[in-house]
């Protein structure tokens, strides 16, 4: 741990979360030996600082603490010749960096909910500098760029881009801005493209509005307008048209904000330092925080990777599971129905009713009715069960509508025998054109999901026997609808049997609830506490993995193997889902993860259904790598798999879930494509047995279950 501490804190200067940029970093700092030493004495006092003192050791351990304490010690390192008394005070004052970064990080966290950045740094520094004032003994560095003559024949413009990512860490080196580029363009193509076009604008725009100033303040304001780039264009948001077009603003206002504080801690004793980066990412970050509309220039709201990870998450995040909600509604009634009117529909679904669906049955030929369809008795949804979509209080019921024969209808009471019902958070249900007959509950009767509600009628302006359901914000008969999706369910169309999680069925489709298969929710009814152990085997390596079911802070189950690799899981009732990964990409845990996507807790031979997966989740490509250069406008390469239980072999009791997932490429990749398979199978005891994935490189790899303690 105390390692990583060290790796993530220099990581840290640089937004990332990679121990191998951390150590690039720190090689990089020791170009000049004494600014390296300073900065690794910085980040060790301020590590053991808080271990001893027992802060949390996940935070030391990200360098939540120590990239202030490295700042500090290159700074002083950069500036000042080492002598006894400095050797003596330095240490006090990297405690006392220390204390000022914890303060201030969990200040601004807790009342403003943004980051310390180096803020802290800067604080202590200029307390240093201040301090050693009284002495006039001390010595300053005039420090010189190394190495410059290995690069003299670089252009001054692309020397200056060195140099100022150089100086970030106050190295007086042309090579460690270079190997510093090279460790950003590794670990990500947005922040490398940011650091390119900011620094150049910026040293356009200084040439243009403080020519005067533009030699002495060209690395100033470089440095100054990358790091508020990376913040603000791919780290603290996520990257977008128009994140990128707040860069190209930003670095206007690096530029103005440099030439503001040069001017005035000019004759002072203070340097310019970072100060126009943290005025402007935190004033900026503060202030989109009072937008009304939070859906554009997304700010990070998890624990951050680089800013492409961050991006896919965020995007695979939307995508699947925007449009869950708090409540989890079933369709109204039991078995197969045919959705006759959908959402906005041919006949009556109109305007402010639009959002409302007809339910009727129907047979193999599509036909509503037996006989000759003249008697409401002919039709196949009189008199079915009508049931309430989730848990709620019965606030309004209308029962004494008598049914109108077939074609006529009852235009004085429209909506016929209603049933409203409150659920609760200001969404109400009610269900229409029911039997008169059958409504057997009153106001402030307490249902449940699934209680029946009374049958199917044709009551009101209703023609034929049907059900009409709408979701609606008032307890109103007849209000106009709401927007709102049921939860989980099976749609047919086509002779395909699709299943769909919070989505809307459409029109002349086939639907029905997801009915809970016991042995299907046995396999992926994981608990705590769970131990698993599978025998594993790629090419001609065989391995042995235990995984163990957990729980977060936040009740969260997830999957732990022996590696420490985890995927998260969100368990609903009706459907399994892993949320993310986080690990390497060889375990048998992590191949589980992306057949396991996504498993409905019921079977039917042939049901399909599709998710989306983000890049970052698979296994990169070179094209992807190249696509990223342009993350910030377009995302070229989309994943989805393809989901499928096979049909049952007569002679076996398993059940085989297929999963194929394909990268497509978009716009001038439109012909790029990969493709990824493998399957699960589930015995008769409702155990994961084996699984297998074929990657897209034709690498096949194979799990079969040996031990499993869970129930």
């Amino acid at each position: 741990m105390f390692i990583d501490s060290i790796l993530y804190s220099y990581a840290q200067i640089f937004f990332s979360n990679r121990r191998w940029l951390g150590a690039l970093v720190l090689s990089a700092t020791f170009l000049f030996p004494i600014v390296g030493l300073m900065g690794l004495l910085g980040v060790i006092i301020a590590n053991l600082t808080a271990a001893i003192l027992k802060f949390d050791q996940a935070k030391i351990k990200s360098g939540f603490y120590g990239f202030n304490g490295i700042l500090f010690g290159v700074a002083v390192g950069y500036y000042y010749e080492l002598s006894f008394f400095m050797i003596l005070i330095i240490p006090v004052f990297l405690i006392i960096t220390f204390f000022i970064s914890a303060v201030l990080e969990h200040y601004l966290a807790a009342a403003f909910n943004l980051p310390g950045l180096s803020l802290p740094f800067i604080v202590s520094l200029y307390i240093f500098i201040i301090f050693l004032t009284n002495y006039g003994d001390i010595h300053v560095h005039h420090l010189n760029f190394q190495y410059d003559t290995l690069f003299s024949n670089f252009p001054i413009f692309i020397k200056n881009y060195f140099k100022s990512l150089a100086l970030i860490v106050f190295q007086p080196s042309v090579f460690a801005g270079i190997i510093l580029s090279i460790g950003i363009l590794i670990f990500s193509r947005v922040l490398f493209v940011l650091s390119i076009v900011s620094y150049s604008l910026s040293a356009i725009l200084l040439t243009f509005l403080l020519p005067a100033q533009s030699e002495q303040l060209a690395i100033l304001v470089g440095f100054n307008a990358i790091l508020t780039a990376f913040a603000l264009g791919g780290v603290l948001i996520l990257p977008s048209p128009k994140s990128f077009l707040l860069v190209i603003i930003s670095t206007l206002i690096v530029v103005i904000f440099t030439g503001f504080f040069h001017r005035l801690l000019n004759g002072t004793l203070l340097p310019l330092l970072v100060l126009p980066f943290n005025f402007i990412v935190l004033s900026t970050i503060y202030s989109l925080k009072f937008r009304k509309e939070q859906s554009e220039l997304d700010l990070l709201y998890f624990a951050p990777g680089s800013p492409e990870e961050n991006l896919y998450y965020h995007q695979n995040r939307k995508n699947r599971f925007d449009r869950f909600k708090y409540f989890f509604p079933e369709l109204p009634f039991f078995g197969e129905w045919f959705v006759s009117q959908g959402i906005e529909g041919s006949y009556t679904h109109k305007d402010a009713w639009k959002y409302a669906w007809d339910f009727v049955v129907v047979d193999e030929k599509n036909t509503q009715f037996s006989n000759d369809g003249n008697q409401l008795t002919d039709y196949y949804c009189y008199k079915l069960p009508v049931s309430s979509p989730l848990d709620g209080k019965v606030v309004k019921v209308a029962s004494s509508i008598p049914n109108n024969e077939v074609g006529d209808v009852n235009l004085d009471k429209n909506w016929g025998n209603t049933v409203v019902i409150d659920h609760g958070e200001g969404l109400f249900s009610a269900a229409s054109h029911l039997d008169s007959e059958t409504i057997k509950l009153k106001e402030n009767d307490y249902v449940l999901k699934g209680d029946v509600i009374g049958l199917c009628g044709n009551s009101g302006r209703s023609p034929y026997p049907h059900i009409h359901f709408q979701f609606q914000l008032t307890d109103k008969i007849g209000d106009k609808t709401y927007r709102f999706p049921f939860a989980h369910f099976i749609e047919k169309r086509n002779d395909k049997l699709i299943a769909k999680s919070f989505d809307y069925p459409d029109e002349n489709s086939i639907v029905q609830n997801i009915v809970v298969h016991k042995t299907i929710k046995k396999a992926f009814g994981l608990r705590l506490g769970d131990k698993i152990t599978l025998q594993c085997s790629v090419k001609d390596k065989t391995f042995v993995e235990e995984w163990e079911v957990k729980v977060d802070i936040y009740n969260m189950l997830y999957i732990e193997n022996n590696n420490h690799e985890t995927a998260f899981i969100y368990l609903t009732d009706k459907v399994f889902y892993f949320s993310h990964y986080l690990g390497g990409k060889s375990s048998a845990l992590y191949h589980f993860f992306l057949l396991a996507y996504q498993v409905p807790l019921c079977y039917h031979a042939n049901l399909e259904w599709k998710d989306q997966y983000s890049l970052s989740q698979l296994t990169g490509t070179s094209i992807r790598f190249l696509t990223e250069f342009f993350l910030s406008f377009k995302n070229f390469i989309l994943a989805e798999g393809s989901f499928k239980y096979l049909e049952r072999d007569e002679k076996s009791d398993s059940f085989i879930i297929q999963n194929k997932i394909e990268l497509n490429g978009a716009g001038i990749l439109k012909t790029f494509k990969k493709t990824m398979s493998g399957q699960i199978t589930i015995n008769g005891d409702g155990e994961i047995e084996s699984f297998h994935f074929i990657n897209a490189n034709n690498l096949k790899f194979n799990a079969t279950l040996t031990t499993n303690n869970g129930d």
